[in-house]
């Protein structure tokens, strides 16, 4: 019988190794290591959350608040990036007669300082006695929590049970969310929420098998639309805060507003083409394997 803290503890080595090997490639500003890394610190403060009785809590809880930090200065040195190059490859498509003004200049300048700027952060982030100490108690055997010794088949399907539940909610709560800011503040609450789901299932594809890989796979593709949903509606606002720029410097915001209308037009878009993985995810059947 494997117990959950065996399973917990195998899953956090695991992440450790891909963020070891990722840190490297992070400190030479490679954006993809950056992606990389960000996603195990993801992974490891969904894995910490969900299954928490497992582990000692008082070891545990600090690590997922140094995760979140780390995961936030990854976060903002790859959003600039991603968000560069969406912009970019917009405006590359438009109508040359439709591109009034120094735009494309604005948008490089403004995202690659940004970028710039963060890499600085993730830097000093990654020399910092703080990382030193994070990654060497991860290094380590955690200390057990008063479930630590629980059959993991039976331990970790009621704990991924909660996460999909926090999905349900999310999805019942931007139902009810009118269109607008609210709306997309909802959705975006459903991604991490499905988000969390989807780790906490990969967690448990060793004891379950192939049941818990299917829901995860549900859970990841409402990942991925509202994420198109969620990156839209953030570089709407990027062009609100270019076009004030550019009017206050007696610059045209023509260009600006036809992006702006197009992000628009996507960011809809995705939200109607993530009705149907969400129907599929909160269905139910596939999860069956939680009861």
């Amino acid at each position: 019988m494997e117990t959950a803290g065996e399973v917990v503890q195998a899953y956090v080595a695991v992440q450790l190794e891909r963020l070891l090997a990722a840190a490297p490639a992070v400190r030479a500003g490679e954006d993809d290591a950056v992606h990389d890394a960000r996603v195990v610190t993801r992974r490891l403060r969904a894995v910490l959350s969900v299954y928490r009785p497992a582990l000692d809590r008082t070891v545990t809880d600090p690590l997922r608040d140094e995760l979140a930090e780390l995961g936030r200065a990854l976060g903002a040195a790859r959003d600039p990036h991603v968000e560069r190059h969406a912009l970019l490859r917009r405006l590359a498509h438009e109508d040359p007669d439709l591109v009034v003004g120094p735009i494309e200049h604005r948008i490089d300048e403004d995202r690659s300082a940004a970028r710039l700027l963060a890499q600085d952060e993730v830097d000093a982030w990654l020399a910092s006695a703080r990382f030193g100490a994070l990654v060497a108690t991860l290094s380590t055997d955690l200390p057990g929590g008063p479930q630590a010794d629980r059959d993991a088949a039976t331990f970790l399907p009621r704990r991924a049970r909660r996460a999909w539940r926090r999905l349900d909610r999310a999805v019942e709560l931007a139902a009810q969310a009118p269109s607008g800011v609210d709306r997309d503040e909802a959705l975006h609450e459903v991604r991490k929420a499905a988000r969390r789901a989807r780790y906490a299932s990969e967690v448990a594809v060793p004891v379950v098998g192939p049941a818990a890989r299917r829901s995860a796979r549900r859970a990841h593709r409402v990942q991925e639309v509202l994420g198109t949903q969620h990156d839209a509606v953030v570089r709407q606002e990027t062009l609100r805060r270019l076009a004030h720029q550019a009017e206050l410097d007696g610059e045209s915001t023509f260009t600006h507003g036809r992006l702006h209308a197009l992000e628009h037009a996507a960011a809809q878009e995705a939200e109607r083409a993530a009705m149907t993985p969400v129907r599929k995810a909160v269905r139910r059947g596939h999860r069956r394997w939680t009861r």
